[in-house]
């Protein structure tokens, strides 16, 4: 009985002890359920917090290139360096006793940054998880950094992949192309214009790390392609040229700041477009602020006389004045009341002249009778009806709408000195549309600088193409004012322009600045030539505009039209455009004299498919593109003949290799 009672209180203790066993089993069990199933989300963003950090990681912006394809900007992944300074405490304490690691960071990374020590060791004391140190390190920065990292055990600092903006020209077509800041953020002209466009889809990133703070993996690396390829109307090889001429005149002339555009007069599209003082994007942070305004847009000034074409336009137009209708010269004019008192710039008077003679000899004189002709309602109705007083609508950032008269409280001083080209601004881009109104036939357009925007699939997404905003004028009246401006360049105050075989159409202009106080100021003056060629049928119209020109020789016909004339002579070799005399075209040197050129070389090809590149010494470039047949690809520099090229004569190439040849 003893032994029987022993065996049963033994299974009750077991039975005890299994039960407890199981309910802490269960209880566990529960508890892993609890934790999994309920608390799981929870703590697992809790370890994805500890263990990783996630960053707004953006593609690389679109490239940007001219209307052949030439890259004007780029952008290249580079690395930054950022630090957390809570993983370097956090060792701190736990591994270097009373060291000071940050210190030691700051010593180490300094020199290879190029940065204060103390800048560095502020950002690895801050109280937060994430301190930038440098943005877009270069190569061998990278290189350096990660080095010293593994050779000194630095904790805490973990590079980002970033998009890094590189401007491949320089200083070329600068304003036109703008900066991209941080953040890759637009800072001026396209680069802020299209900002949506160029800027790739933002992607969550992320990167895991150990205790240490020592990457384990990484998504960073996963760039994917979403941006556009932005195609400019700009054609670099005129760009260069014009850039070149307008350096030239400012060394010349010390002017202060210069503006030029070149442009297709028939499309609206800019071929070439420049502003001075300018900078270097890569390098924007270098150079002050005016430094990034294009002037071509966002520079309101006086035109003087290149405005005239416009007045003597709306007076044909109105039917006010004839080509041939006779004027009184007498070298002023003043009305009954003396409200008004115009002189001519050399206070002289030529008698009778025609209407024609008046645009031809920029008389000042009957200018303000033909403006009060006209009257205040059809001199604004029709200057607004060419395109000024508001934007012209092109894709860049600033442009300015100019300054005109209300012409509910105009006088009639207001009207004379307005048909001068005084007492109303307008943009370097204004001036340019209006004289193309003129030289187009009739039609005002909206001028455009974006050729194309192609998606990463090839697909156009956006096209600029002509665009006509009115007709201020018939095509009668443009044909008339064409052929006077044509005298202008011809016999007339414009000579300097011409270029000896081509008809070219063109007004000078010099005006007088304004002190902040409305005064004119006798010695600064803004000179400017604007006109197109071929006159009869023009494939050019260009703008040239300098302010304030230094010394005795400041006016438009002594420092733009020499600008003008030496631009487009070497694009017209350039391009092929033969003079209308029928002369076989001629190389300039660099004073204007005609030379003589030998004879166009021929490029032979070998049996194995090579070139064997001419000897181009001698001739312009026409002739050397003419030589290249379509098989080899020019970068001309300078203008006139050829007298260097590289590679040399008789060397071996392949089609479409790149000759480099000097020109003067």
């Amino acid at each position: 009985m003893r032994w029987s009672f022993t065996l049963t209180e033994s299974k009750k203790r077991l039975r005890i002890v299994m039960t407890f066993v199981l309910l802490f089993i269960g209880a566990i069990l529960l508890r892993l359920m609890y934790l999994q199933l309920w608390r799981g989300s929870d703590f697992a963003k809790d370890a994805e917090r500890q263990l990783a950090y996630s960053n707004n990681q953006g593609n690389p912006r679109g490239h940007i290139l001219d209307r052949n394809g030439d890259e004007l900007a780029v952008s290249i992944m580079c690395e930054s360096l950022y630090v957390d300074p809570s993983q370097i405490f956090k060792l701190e304490k736990k591994d270097a006793g009373d060291g000071n690691l940050a210190q030691f960071t700051a010593e180490i990374l300094a020199p290879i940054l190029h940065m204060q020590e103390k800048d560095v060791w502020n950002k690895c004391t801050q109280n937060s998880s994430f301190v930038w140190i440098k943005r877009t390190l270069n190569p061998d920065e990278s290189r350096q950094v990660r080095e010293a990292i593994k050779k000194y055990k630095l904790n805490g600092l973990h590079f980002i992949p970033e998009s890094k903006r590189f401007y491949t020209k320089k200083r070329i077509a600068a304003q036109v192309l703008g900066f991209v800041g941080m953040d890759d953020r637009g800072g001026s002209g396209l680069e802020l214009s299209l900002d949506r466009e160029l800027r790739g889809a933002i992607s969550k990133q992320k990167v895991y790390y150990d205790a240490r703070g020592g990457e384990i993996i990484s998504d960073l690396n996963n760039i994917k392609d979403t941006v556009p390829t932005v195609y400019l109307t700009l054609d670099m090889k005129m760009q260069y040229t014009l850039e070149r001429a307008i350096d030239e005149a400012m060394a010349e002339t010390k002017a202060v700041g210069a503006a030029a555009i070149l442009m297709d007069p028939y499309t609206g599209e800019i071929l070439a477009m420049v502003s001075r003082p300018t900078f270097d994007p890569n390098h924007y942070e270098d150079y002050k602020d005016t430094d990034w305004q294009n002037k071509c847009i966002g520079y309101n000034y006086e035109p003087g006389s290149v405005f005239k074409p416009i007045v003597g336009s709306a007076a044909l137009q109105c039917r006010v004045v004839k080509p041939d209708d006779k004027m009184m010269d007498k070298g002023y004019y003043r009305d009954a009341e003396n409200e008004i008192n115009i002189e001519n710039w050399n206070k002289k008077g030529r008698g009778e002249v025609t209407f024609s003679e008046v645009i031809k000899y920029s008389i000042n004189t009957c200018m303000a009778e033909i403006g009060l002709k006209l009257g205040e309602n059809n001199l604004v109705g029709f200057t607004e009806a060419f395109g000024f007083g508001k934007t012209t609508g092109i894709e860049l950032d600033g442009e300015e709408e100019g300054i005109l008269h209300d012409r509910q409280n105009m006088y009639k001083a207001d009207i004379a000195v307005m048909s001068l080209g005084q007492g109303i601004e307008v943009t370097p881009l204004q001036m340019l549309r209006a004289i193309c109104a003129i030289a187009n036939g009739g039609d005002l357009l909206r001028p455009y600088i974006v050729k194309k925007i192609v998606a990463p699939n090839g697909e156009v997404t956006r096209e600029g193409k002509r665009h006509v905003i009115s007709r201020p004028i018939s095509r009668d009246v443009a044909n008339q004012m064409r052929r006077m401006m044509e005298e202008v360049v011809e016999s007339g105050g414009g000579q300097a322009a011409g270029i000896k075989g081509y008809r070219i159409a063109g007004k000078t202009g010099t005006a007088q600045k304004l002190t902040k106080k409305g005064d004119y100021i006798d010695t600064k003056h803004i000179a400017s030539f604007v006109g197109f060629v071929p006159a009869n049928a023009p494939q050019y119209a260009m703008l040239v505009m300098l302010d304030e020109p230094q010394g005795k020789d400041f006016y438009g016909a002594q420092v733009a039209s020499p600008v003008f004339r030496n631009t487009l002579q070497q694009i017209l070799a350039a391009k092929g455009v033969q003079p209308q005399t029928g002369e076989v075209l001629k190389g300039f040197d660099e004073i204007g004299k005609l030379v003589v050129q030998r004879k166009i070389p021929k490029l032979i090809e070998e049996a194995d498919g090579r070139l064997r590149v001419p000897d181009f010494t001698g001739i312009d470039m026409r002739a050397c593109t003419e030589a290249m047949q379509g098989k080899l690809k020019l970068k001309p520099y300078g203008s006139g003949l050829a007298y260097k090229q590289l590679p040399k004569p008789n060397t071996l190439v392949p089609e479409d290799e790149l000759i480099e040849v000097w020109f003067k």
